[in-house]
């Protein structure tokens, strides 16, 4: 838990000292997003790759799977949902900017 926490420290002390370049900023969306993916594919190769598990999808039941696919999609969506506001505002700020 702590690495988290240092995690996030140390990105909101790198934001504030304008240490990162504003290109870089601008595209820190897509980096996440990247990122998220590269996460998600993660997942599912550990899943895929575990025999057990596998092999006892019967035993553990289709609720099972319905539930951990209906997270996944619905946590897909939430970022995808998240991500297209936070370019709204962006977009928003920029036509003010503009006026």
């Amino acid at each position: 838990m702590e690495i988290v926490i240092i995690s996030l420290l140390a990105g909101c002390l790198l934001g504030a000292s304008n240490v990162i370049s504003e290109k870089w900023i601008g595209r820190l969306d897509q980096i996440v997003m990247a990122i998220v993916f590269v996460l998600l594919i993660a997942v599912g190769i550990g899943i895929g790759s575990n025999r057990e598990l596998i092999g006892n999808l019967t035993l553990l039941g289709y609720k099972a799977i319905v539930v951990a696919g209906i997270s996944t999609i619905g946590s897909v969506l939430a970022l995808w949902f998240v991500v297209l506001k936070v370019d709204f505002f962006q977009h928003h700020k920029k036509e003010e900017e503009q006026l």
